[in-house]
């Protein structure tokens, strides 16, 4: 490391020297390209070195990546890219669905004054897009009437089943873009 350094100090001292014994001329900038050159490869030469010396891929490593990965498709260790893909793809959309099932459970049970029993998604995936094709939602309306307080009033808000239903697409609707065609409501009677 010592030689190396000492190497590029003498090096920068030549190109500093030579650079002032020739006078300002048109020759001085090519003059300063050939000393770029030098004092670039005077840093790089380390790599050079390393880069040349040691080859990259050894024959016999070669050949034992390859037995390697030989014996384990004989094996049936190997999993081929295609069923690799399809499972991560696979496990990708299921958290996709947990997520956007709670997401909608708990906007819709904050939203309105029901209880969300049961809820699936159906969705999938095209490329690195998620689409949320079609909702089944089964609600209970809460025990205790939802109370909407106006101004000094507090009115009980009961919603009839196609109301409650509107009322519901709409909540989705505001968040998510799912057809209204493809929401499925289900209210269980109290």
């Amino acid at each position: 490391m010592k030689q190396y350094l000492m190497m590029i100090i003498w090096t920068m001292l030549f190109v500093i020297v030579v650079e002032m014994i020739f006078p300002s001329s048109d020759l001085k900038k090519y003059l300063k390209i050939v000393l770029g050159f030098v004092m670039v490869y005077m840093i790089a030469s380390p790599m050079i070195k390393l880069i040349t010396s040691t080859p990259l891929l050894e024959a016999g490593s070669l050949s034992s990546y390859v037995q390697f990965y030989e014996t384990q498709f004989r094996e049936g260790k190997y999993t081929p890219y295609e069923e690799e893909r399809k499972k991560q793809e696979e496990s990708m959309l299921t958290i996709y669905k947990e997520q956007i099932e709670n997401q909608l459970k708990s906007l819709i049970e904050t939203s309105l004054p029901v209880e969300v029993e049961a809820l699936s998604s159906k969705a999938t995936l095209e490329g690195s897009h998620f689409n949320l094709e079609s909702l089944e939602i089964e609600v209970a309306l809460k025990e205790e009437e939802g109370l909407v307080g106006i101004g000094d009033k507090t009115e009980s808000l009961v919603l009839d089943q196609s109301a409650l239903e509107k009322e519901i697409k709409k909540c989705i609707n505001n968040f998510y873009n799912v057809d209204n065609t493809n929401i499925y409501i289900i209210v269980q009677d109290s």
